[in-house]
């Protein structure tokens, strides 16, 4: 990549008054593992892991990892796609509390409101509200994702506004297929975009109403293995790719805004003869339902 993929042993200074908790872990470079040793001075990580460690949906060491990685790439702004009760968003929003800046924009359905603990309570007992600005959608967060794009689109031109794009909700094809390609609109030339649960599949949760109204075919397939192999991993701006059986991981690459920089006449044509169009459109039913009227 390289990011810090860190190690579960840990050791101390068991000789001096202080003790000292050290992390072993390895820098990812092409085929070559480098070893480092981290110091830990900050406890942030520790008081928070008290709060969530009983909590689903991430485990510890993935709550280390996503850490590690936000406390290291320092990302200004973090989008989150799942958040089910939090427990990611306070990892998150943990290691920017730590650089002391940054914000994430966290989306689920609705529904994660009657989760207990939910996500707002999560993020008072570890004192991080002003971090995380939960999105709590209707039906599907690819809707709210269309109103991000529009804010931040002008003459067919989008203005990238994140780092880092976590992808952890609907594990479809169709809700993560579909939110990788507006997220990528959004993710800044050097961020990156990271997947969970790659081989997971639907069959997992069999007997729950949204599984059983799936076709049989869908239900053992890793969908967003495919969205990784079939989507990111073919994109012409995305490179840096890691998988380690469970996380997926692209960067976009630092000159893809130039790559797609030709891109934007076209794109504003486009929007020109659809809003003339649309206009046309909106004529005619006026016109119609007058006529109609009389």
């Amino acid at each position: 990549m390289p990011f810090f993929m860190p190690d579960p042993r840990r050791s101390s200074n068991e000789q001096g008054c202080l003790s000292v908790p050290l992390r072993i872990g390895y820098i990812v470079r092409g085929e070559k593992h480098i070893l480092i040793i981290v110091v830990e001075f900050s406890l942030k990580f520790e008081e928070v892991l008290r709060i969530v460690a009983d909590i689903p949906h991430m485990p510890p060491e993935r709550g280390r990892l996503i850490y590690d990685f936000v406390l290291s790439q320092r990302p200004a702004r973090i989008l989150e796609l799942g958040f089910a009760h939090g427990v990611s968003s306070c990892y998150m929003a943990a290691a920017l509390d730590e650089t002391g800046s940054g914000s994430v924009i966290t989306m689920d359905n609705v529904i994660s409101r009657q989760r207990d603990p939910d996500i707002h309570t999560l993020l008072e007992r570890c004192g991080l509200s002003s971090y995380v600005t939960p999105v709590f959608a209707a039906r599907s967060y690819t809707w709210e994702l269309m109103k991000v794009l529009e804010e931040h689109t002008s003459d067919g031109v989008t203005t990238p506004v994140f780092d880092f794009v976590f992808i952890d909700g609907g594990h479809t094809w169709d809700s993560d297929g579909f939110s990788f390609l507006l997220a990528d609109r959004l993710l800044k030339p050097g961020g990156w975009v990271l997947f969970d649960d790659m081989l997971w599949t639907p069959s997992v949760s069999e007997g729950e109403e949204w599984v059983e109204a799936l076709p049989a075919e869908e239900r053992d397939v890793a969908q967003i293995e495919n969205v990784f192999n079939l989507l990111v991993v073919p994109h012409r701006d995305y490179d840096s790719f890691e998988f380690d059986g469970v996380w997926g991981w692209a960067r976009k690459k630092p000159d893809a805004a130039t790559l797609s920089a030709d891109r934007s006449d076209v794109v504003r044509m486009m929007y020109e003869k659809s809003s003339s169009a649309r206009r046309v459109f909106l004529i005619r039913r006026y016109l119609k339902r007058l006529i109609g009227k009389g």
